[in-house]
C-alpha cells in the first residue's frame, strides 16, 4: 500500500490538508487547492513550501519542484509539509471555478473522506464524509452492485480513500483542462498566442544559477539584473555596487522581510563576472502590475535594447522608439525617455562626442599611413585647443577623379551632433551619370574664411591634374568670392534650381504665385537659350515684365554664371546641383554621429561604394556605359526618319522639324546640344551615319567603360578600429570640441539658409503691407 504525505495548505486564515503521493503532479495539487478554496482558481495563485533548516520559502511551480520536494521529505523522513498559497492577482475566470464545483459529489466525498482518515480523528469527520460512508456500506450490502469492500468509522480503508482521491483529482484536472481548451477555441484570433509574445519574456532567463558567467563584466551583469527584475515583477536595492562586486536584494527586504538576494563578483583572471550566491525565492508580495511596468521603465533599460538599432540606423527618431516599444514590449514609453535612451545608446555605441575630437589626431595619421596619396588637414586653435576644421580627400578619390569629367558640385549641409558644425562636400560624376564623392570638409561655421580654406585645400589636390575644373554651386557671396580668388582659371556655374527658387520667393509672395511662375518661365528660357541672340530676345521680355526686382536680382547673379549662351566653360548639360543633394542624402544618417565616427563612417561607405561600382563594371560588354548607351539609342530612334545633305567634307545640313547645320570636325551643331552636353545630339548622329563614320569616335572617353573602370580601380584600404588603438593617441596634442554652444530647444531638422539666399517675403492680404502676417494684422477687411 502506497503511503501518503500530508500537505497542510494555508490560505489566509484557513488551512486544509491534502494527500501527496509519488505520482502526484503539480496540476493535481493546484486542482485540489482550487476545489477546497472556492474563491481560488487554477492559475490565479502561487505556491511555496517549507523545509526544515530555515528553508521556509521554496518555490513550487512545476512537476520537477513537486518531485524534488517529495525526495527531500523522504530523505528527511518527514510525513508532513506546509504549503503556503498566495494570490497572484485579482483577475479571475468564473468558468474554471464552476468547472471545479461541478465535480460529482460522490468523488468529492471520497476525496474528503481520504483526507479526514489521514489527518483528523474519526469523531471529527465531516457530515459529507459520514454520508459517503453510509453510501459505501449500502453498496457493499447490495448484491446488484460490485463489492469493493466496506468503509466505516471502526475499520478505515486507506486504499479505497487513495483511489477515490486519485479519481477526484484526475476528474477535476480533466474538467479544468477541457474548459481551458474550449475557451481558447472560442477566443479564436483574439486570444494570446505564443507567436505574439513580447520580446521581454526572454529576460526571465537572464539570472539562473550560481556560477553563471557574464563576459561583459559589471556592466553586462547590472544590465541583465535590471531586466530580470523588471520582467519578474520586483525591484532591487543595491547593497554593494562597484566595478568588482555587486550585491543586490529585494526592495522589500526591510518592509516584508523578503529573502531574495544575489551576489556577483569579478574574476581577476579573466575579468568576467560570476554569480557567487543566489537566493532566488521571494517571500514578499512585490508583484508589479503590467500598467505599473511602463512607469518603472527607465531610459537605461530602453537604451540597452536600442544599442543594435542605433548601430544599424543612427537617425532613428524617438517617436519610432515609442511605437516599437509599445508593439514589441507592450510598454508605454514617454517621448522624453525615448530621447534620453537614444542619447545613451549613441554614447554606448559611438563613445563620448568630446573624446571624438581628440581621436581625430590619430585618425589623420592612420589615414595617411593606410591610404598613401591622401590629403588630410586638421586645424585647431593653438590657444584654446578647440577644433576648427578638417579636410579629407582619399588617395583613391584623387586618382579616380582623373578619369571623370572635370566637373565638381559644391554644397554644404549642417550637422546634427552635439556640437553642431557644417559639412562641405565636393562631388563629381562618373561616366555612368553616377555620383563620385571626391572630397569633404567639416568646419565649425559657414563663413568666407572657411570657404577660402576649403578651396585652398581643394586646389592643392586638383592642380596636379592640370585640368580646368568647372564648379557648380549655389553661388553664395562667401563661396563665389573664394572661388574667383583661388580658382581664377576655372569656371564657376550657379545652380539653376537655387536661382529659380529665389525668383519664385521674390515674386510669389508679393505679386502672387501665378505671376511668380510666369517670371520663372521667362527666366528658364533665358537660361536654356542656346545662342546669345536667343538669350537677348528672351531677356528683353523678362526685364520688361520683371521690373526693378529682377534688375536687382541680375546685379547679384550675373548672366555668365547661369546662362548657356554666356557660360564660357563646359557644364556637360548639368544646370542644377542635384549631385550634391544626393551626397547629402547619402551621408544623412551619419550626420548625428560624433565627428571621428562620422568621418570613419563616410570612409566605410565610400570604400563599399567603390567596390560595388568596380564589380558592376566587370559585367559590362557595351561600348558606352549603360546610361549613355540608353541615351544614344533614344537619339537614334528620334532621328531615324531625318535626312542629311552634305555641304563639305565634314559639314552637313540636317532636315528635321527645322534644318540645322552640323560640323563633325569641330563637333558643332547649330542646336548647341552637342556643345552643351558633350554628347552627340540626334542631328549629329544623322550626319555621322551619312558620312559613314563610327559614332563611338565622336563621343568623349569619359562615357566609356574603360574610363569608368579606371575611376574605381584604385583600392581604398580600411582603417583599423579606433577602440583598438586608443593607446596610440598622442598626449601632446589634445583637441577639444569647438566653442559653440548648443541652442536651447529642439534641434533644427531643416537646412539653414545659405548666405545670400533670399528669404520668403510675407505680405498681408488684409492691408497689403510687406512684412506683415495675416494673423497679426489688425486692419479692417
Amino acid at each position: 500500500m502506497e503511503t501518503a504525505i500530508i500537505a497542510r495548505c494555508s490560505y489566509r486564515a484557513v488551512t486544509v490538508v491534502i494527500p501527496l503521493f509519488e505520482h502526484t503532479k503539480y496540476a493535481d495539487i493546484c486542482n485540489q487547492i482550487s476545489s477546497r478554496f472556492m474563491e481560488l482558481e487554477v492559475g490565479g495563485f502561487k505556491l511555496t513550501f517549507s523545509l526544515p533548516d530555515e528553508h521556509s520559502s521554496c518555490m513550487l511551480e512545476s512537476d520537477m519542484d513537486v518531485h524534488m520536494m517529495l525526495r527531500f521529505l523522504s530523505m528527511l523522513k518527514s510525513r508532513f509539509v506546509d504549503i503556503l498559497v498566495k494570490d497572484l492577482g485579482s483577475s479571475s475566470k468564473e468558468d474554471v471555478a464552476h468547472a471545479a464545483s461541478d465535480c460529482s459529489s460522490s468523488n468529492c466525498a471520497a476525496f474528503n473522506n481520504a483526507a479526514s482518515d489521514l489527518a483528523v480523528p474519526n469523531h471529527e469527520m465531516s457530515n459529507d464524509a459520514a454520508s459517503n460512508h453510509e453510501t459505501s456500506d449500502h453498496a457493499a450490502s447490495d448484491p446488484a452492485l460490485p463489492n469493493h469492500g466496506t468503509h466505516n468509522h471502526s475499520s478505515p480503508n486507506p486504499a479505497m480513500s487513495d483511489l477515490a482521491a486519485s479519481n477526484c483529482v484526475s476528474l477535476l484536472s480533466c474538467m479544468v483542462e477541457s474548459k481551458f481548451i474550449d475557451e481558447n477555441e472560442h477566443l479564436g484570433n483574439s486570444g494570446v498566442h505564443e507567436g505574439n509574445a513580447y520580446l521581454s519574456q526572454g529576460w526571465k532567463e537572464y539570472i539562473n544559477h550560481v556560477g553563471q558567467k557574464f563576459e561583459g563584466g559589471a556592466a553586462e551583469f547590472r544590465n541583465k539584473l535590471c531586466k530580470y527584475a523588471f520582467e519578474m515583477g520586483f525591484r532591487v536595492r543595491y547593497v554593494k555596487n562597484d566595478r568588482t562586486r555587486i550585491i543586490a536584494e529585494c526592495l522589500k527586504k526591510l518592509s516584508d522581510g523578503c529573502n531574495w538576494r544575489i551576489h556577483a563578483s569579478k574574476c581577476r583572471l579573466n575579468g568576467f563576472f560570476y554569480i557567487k550566491a543566489l537566493n532566488n525565492v521571494h517571500t514578499c508580495e512585490s508583484v508589479i502590475l503590467p500598467e505599473e511596468k511602463s512607469k518603472l521603465t527607465t531610459s537605461m533599460i530602453i537604451s540597452s535594447v536600442l544599442v543594435d538599432q542605433i548601430r544599424e540606423k543612427p537617425s532613428i527618431k524617438p517617436i519610432d522608439i515609442v511605437k516599437d516599444f509599445k508593439q514589441k514590449y507592450g510598454l508605454d514609453v514617454s517621448y522624453r525617455k525615448a530621447w534620453l535612451a537614444k542619447e545613451l545608446a549613441k554614447r554606448t555605441v559611438h563613445g563620448d562626442e568630446s573624446l571624438s575630437y581628440r581621436q581625430l589626431v590619430w585618425y589623420r595619421d592612420a589615414l595617411m599611413t593606410t591610404n598613401p596619396g591622401s590629403h588630410c588637414i586638421l586645424e585647431y586653435d593653438p590657444k584654446t585647443s578647440s577644433f576648427q576644421r578638417v579636410f579629407v580627400c582619399y588617395g583613391a578619390c584623387i586618382e579616380g577623379f582623373r578619369w571623370c569629367r572635370p566637373l565638381l558640385f559644391i554644397d554644404i549641409t549642417f550637422l546634427k551632433s552635439k556640437y553642431n558644425g557644417y559639412l562641405i562636400g565636393a562631388t563629381g560624376k562618373d561616366g555612368n551619370q553616377g555620383t563620385f564623392p571626391f572630397a569633404f570638409a567639416i568646419v565649425d561655421s559657414e563663413n568666407e574664411e572657411n570657404w577660402s580654406w576649403f578651396f585652398e585645400n581643394l586646389s592643392i589636390v586638383l592642380t596636379a591634374q592640370g585640368r580646368t575644373i568647372t564648379l557648380v554651386s549655389d553661388c553664395n557671396k562667401g563661396l563665389a568670392e573664394s572661388v574667383s580668388k583661388i580658382f581664377p582659371a576655372s569656371h564657376h556655374a550657379s545652380c539653376l534650381q537655387y536661382l529659380k527658387q529665389n525668383l519664385l520667393s521674390i515674386y510669389s509672395s508679393i505679386y502672387g504665385k501665378a505671376f511668380g511662375n510666369r517670371i520663372v518661365d521667362l527666366f528658364l528660357k533665358c537660361a536654356y537659350a542656346p545662342s546669345e541672340a536667343a538669350f537677348e530676345f528672351h531677356m528683353r521680355n523678362l526685364k520688361h515684365e520683371g521690373g526693378a526686382p529682377f534688375m536687382t536680382f541680375l546685379e547679384d547673379h550675373p548672366k555668365e554664371y547661369w546662362s548657356y549662351a554666356y557660360f564660357k566653360g563646359n557644364r556637360y548639360g548639368e544646370m542644377c546641383n542635384r549631385v550634391s543633394g544626393s551626397f547629402s542624402s547619402w551621408i544623412f544618417e551619419l550626420c548625428t554621429l560624433p565627428i571621428c565616427q562620422m568621418v570613419d563612417g563616410i570612409s566605410i561607405k565610400l570604400m563599399a561604394l567603390m567596390a560595388e561600382k568596380r564589380c558592376e563594371a566587370e559585367e559590362w560588354s557595351s561600348v558606352f556605359c549603360p546610361e549613355m548607351e540608353k541615351t544614344l539609342n533614344n537619339n537614334l530612334m528620334v532621328c531615324r526618319n531625318w535626312k542629311a545633305y552634305r555641304s563639305s567634307q565634314s559639314v552637313f545640313e540636317v532636315h528635321a522639324q527645322y534644318s540645322v547645320m552640323v560640323d563633325l570636325d569641330n563637333r558643332f551643331c547649330s542646336c548647341h546640344e552637342w556643345q552643351i552636353k558633350g554628347f552627340p545630339c540626334a542631328h549629329a548622329l544623322v550626319a555621322i551615319q551619312k558620312n559613314n563614320g563610327c559614332i563611338y569616335d565622336y563621343v568623349d572617353d569619359y562615357f566609356k567603360p574603360s574610363y569608368f573602370r579606371s575611376s574605381y580601380a584604385t583600392l581604398m584600404s580600411p582603417i583599423p578600429d579606433i577602440k583598438n588603438v586608443m593607446h596610440e593617441i598622442p598626449d601632446d596634442v589634445v583637441i577639444m570640441p569647438p566653442l559653440a554652444k548648443r541652442r536651447p530647444g529642439r534641434p533644427r531638422n531643416k537646412m539653414v539658409e545659405s548666405i545670400g539666399q533670399v528669404s520668403k517675403v510675407r505680405i498681408s492680404s488684409r492691408c497689403g503691407v510687406v512684412g506683415k502676417h495675416n494673423k497679426k494684422c489688425t486692419a479692417n477687411i
